[in-house]
């Protein structure tokens, strides 16, 4: 079986934090667990400023860890690099390892600050022949790739209608259920901000938008992060409903059935139909979509021209809140 050498830039949540402490893979929530874990991948090193995320990055997977990107560069020649630091300096980071020829390089979401700054990442990448995937994990899920195909081949009828709940803010959790919308019905082809709302963390926006999908309008509305954590899906179809609860956790599909008692009436079936979902270990299956797209050239889930869309839509919003606000 081919491997592939990776790196991981950035040794904080996502980058190593969020399973840290689980023994084995049944939870695999960061870029070192996925690469630790996948047999297509050798985890070589981690790259982190801060000497504590370096320590324990050492202690669990007994791998080297450097404080900048040219001295890990001495000592490794990876083929994969994990950019899991700030947005702000996505862009920067891609700069500086693009010209170490890597294969692929997996993104952090969203590709970055801003549209134009994703367009250049694009553009860098294509011109080394180097796959750039962004990490919109829904997209590579096994339960939201099986929803995908029960709504292009229309087991629910015509999606008219839906309700987004996020919190934590648009761009930094939003995203990833706009970018999961964009995945199962095709671009955003307009917005409407409702109400602005506040900002989260004095800088990530969180309105009340209605997006418009095709035929779709989709209500993305914000909840309160310091309340509970909330990130839901319920779509309405002309033969059916879907509800994408607890983040993605679970998966239920309602069908229309005859009223059995009030002649003429359709309703929906009390028991759902529930696709089996293995969110809790996301990112292993990025990891394996990225394995067959470097040894078997299967397309991206999510790319950087697919993460351009999301931003591009986040950007419209943002656009509308000032012209709201002038």
């Amino acid at each position: 079986m081919e491997r592939f050498n990776a790196v991981v830039i950035g040794l904080g949540k996502i980058g190593q934090a969020f399973d840290y402490d689980q023994p084995d893979d049944s939870l695999i929530a960061t870029h070192a667990s996925a690469y630790y874990y996948h047999p297509g991948f050798e985890l070589l090193a981690g790259v982190d400023p801060l000497p504590s995320e370096r320590k324990r990055f050492e202690a669990k997977f007994q791998r080297p860890s450097y404080a900048d990107i040219k001295t890990m560069m001495k000592h490794h020649q990876p083929d994969i690099f994990s950019i899991a630091v700030p947005i702000n300096q996505h862009l920067s980071v891609f700069q500086e390892i693009i010209y170490c020829k890597p294969k692929a390089v997996i993104c952090e979401k969203p590709i970055a600050s801003s549209v134009a700054e994703g367009r250049l990442m694009q553009s860098m990448a294509d011109d080394h022949q180097c796959a750039l995937l962004v990490n919109y994990i829904r997209r590579f899920e096994p339960g939201s790739i099986i929803l995908k195909r029960i709504i292009r081949e229309g087991v629910i009828g015509d999606i008219f209608k839906g309700v987004v709940w996020y919190s934590k803010g648009l761009l930094n959790n939003g995203t990833h259920f706009i970018d999961l919308l964009c995945y199962w019905l095709g671009e955003v082809t307009g917005v409407e901000v409702m109400e602005k709302g506040r900002q989260w963390g004095g800088n990530d926006p969180e309105p009340d938008v209605c997006m418009h999908f095709d035929k779709a309008e989709i209500y993305v509305l914000a909840g309160r992060e310091e309340c509970y954590s909330i990130g839901e899906i319920d779509l309405i179809g002309s033969a059916g409903r879907i509800r994408y609860a607890e983040s993605g956790k679970q998966i239920n599909i309602y069908k229309t059935e005859p009223d059995p008692v009030i002649e003429g009436y359709t309703i929906l079936r009390r028991e759902p139909e529930v696709i089996a979902t293995d969110l809790k270990r996301y990112q292993w299956h990025v990891l394996e979509g990225l394995y067959c797209n470097l040894t078997c050239a299967a397309a991206l889930a999510s790319d950087g021209r697919t993460a351009i869309k999301t931003m591009e839509a986040f950007e419209l919003v943002s656009k509308n809140i000032r012209k709201e606000t002038q």
